[in-house]
């Protein structure tokens, strides 16, 4: 995954994100405990494309709105500014899964979150 947001001037810090893949009937199912965010694909590739797209739409729509902050506060992130600004997604506690989904394995993202 690159970097998902780079607006003008404002600066951003790196974040490394879970993203389950998991098997459900036809579709691999992408899914993100830390920001509750998922997207499906007939294959591996066309799941991790599309939780990109919706993570890239999430932060973008919540940064734009000026509520990321609270929205990851809320999904159990920490937040330290000082010395430097720094997001720490949730320790992910028992996962839950849909039924009749088979965890396949879990990849790690490194996703840029805008800093106001």
């Amino acid at each position: 995954m690159t970097d998902l947001i780079r607006t003008d001037g404002n600066r951003v810090v790196h974040v490394m994100l879970e993203v389950d893949l998991y098997k459900q009937g036809d579709y691999i199912v992408s899914y993100c405990p830390s920001l509750e965010l998922s997207s499906f694909g007939s294959t591996e590739d066309e799941a991790k494309e599309g939780f990109e797209g919706a993570l890239h739409s999430f932060i973008e729509d919540t940064h734009y709105k000026g509520t990321l902050e609270r929205v990851l506060l809320d999904l159990g992130w920490s937040l330290t500014k000082i010395p430097k600004v720094n997001y720490q997604p949730p320790i992910t506690k028992v996962r839950t899964r849909a039924r009749n989904a088979s965890l396949i394995r879990t990849i790690n993202e490194r996703v840029a979150i805008p800093v106001n």
